[in-house]
């Protein structure tokens, strides 16, 4: 008859399973396959425990916007918070509310809430959004939530009492983000092609590009025409697309575009779209003495914060003026002051007046 262990025998496996199970008798656990299991369970519990981040990025009708609270030293349009730190129940309002209060917009800036870039339609306020766990939108920062906002034309972005650090981390490389993922395209007017202000190409000054990115989602015909004329200085409504550089095909405004696929309308530079500029007589209001052209020899836009008085201009592009010579303050946007300029007030060919030095013009 064979030996049973005692409980005292050192070599005996009774006791290992004693230990692990409660139960004598049972099968055996080794010393590696106890280690296993416990650093499993270790790890359930660490992801238990892991704060449940909410990635976004923020866009007016125009394109993106940058976060104040960036989370990538290189790529300032990527935001997170936590999930506790959404009021609950949590909705899509309730989001809204959120991120616009973090990103520095007042409580009553108007926006919506899309789920992710895939999405076509914004979320119903009260629609619940899940954010426990592994579930739910805004999971990491190649999926992130997006937050469209239309602030008032004088509201102001408050900056965060307390700045958030960037991390030491690998740069943010986003799945999406190539050369690839950009729209080319060219821009007319009745007599020709003219140079963009987002040219990338020494040799080619009238091919530009936009970020696939930086297009405001949903991703249509219309919110891609505002992307490129918000980046050219164009007026929107007096613009069309056309899918290639031929014009036969006419994009229409409420088409959805698949930015992030593979292929789609202008995603080679040989193949670009075609931005066409519908030219007006000049609208000079309540001047009609604006009579007199000039020509832009430089394309130059101005800082945001001389926008509203000083004209973006195209090198190449016809500027109407009145001839008179004024000077004109620019805010030097380092905090160095302001300088002033001599120069015209002028119209150009989208109906948009203002201040252009003598230096930029002939």
């Amino acid at each position: 008859m064979n030996s049973v262990p005692s409980r005292s025998d050192p070599t005996g496996e009774g006791r290992g399973s004693d230990l692990l199970d409660g139960r004598g008798g049972g099968s055996t656990v080794n010393a590696s396959s106890f280690k296993e299991r416990t650093i499993s369970e270790n790890a359930q519990a660490n992801t238990a425990r892991a704060p449940r981040y909410l990635y976004y990025r923020l866009y007016t009708k125009d394109g993106a916007i940058r976060s104040i609270n960036p989370i990538y030293a290189n790529d300032e349009f990527i935001g997170r918070t936590r999930s506790r730190l959404i009021t609950p129940p949590h909705t899509a309002l309730s989001l809204k509310n959120h991120l616009c209060k973090i990103e520095g917009f007042n409580a009553g800036t108007s926006s919506t809430l899309i789920e992710s870039f895939l999405n076509t339609e914004a979320m119903d306020a009260s629609a619940r959004v899940p954010l426990k766990g592994d579930s739910g939108p805004g999971l990491s920062e190649d999926d992130p939530m997006i937050l469209v906002v239309e602030p008032r034309g004088d509201e102001k972005r408050s900056l965060p009492l307390k700045q958030s650090a960037l991390p030491d981390s690998v740069p943010h490389e986003p799945r999406y983000h190539s050369h690839t993922s950009a729209v080319y395209y060219q821009i007319y007017d009745k007599g020709g092609a003219i140079a963009t202000k987002m040219s990338f190409d020494t040799d080619d000054e009238f091919l530009g590009r936009v970020d696939t990115l930086s297009v405001t989602p949903p991703h249509t015909v219309a919110s891609l025409g505002s992307r490129i004329a918000s980046a050219e200085g164009l007026v929107k409504n007096k613009i069309q697309l056309f899918k290639d550089t031929d014009g036969d095909a006419l994009m229409n405004d409420n088409d959805q575009l698949p930015l992030l696929a593979q292929t789609y309308p202008g995603c080679t530079e040989d193949d670009p779209i075609a931005v066409v500029v519908h030219e007006d007589e000049p609208q000079v209001g309540e001047n009609n003495m604006f009579s007199k052209q000039i020509r832009a020899t430089t394309t130059w836009t101005p800082t945001s914060e001389n926008l509203s008085v000083w004209l973006p201009t195209t090198n190449g592009e016809i500027l109407h003026t009145d001839g008179v010579r004024i000077t004109q303050m620019y805010i030097d946007g380092s905090g160095a002051g302001s300088t002033s300029y001599g120069g015209y007030m002028a119209i150009n060919a989208s109906g948009k007046k203002g201040f252009t030095t003598q230096s930029l013009s002939s």
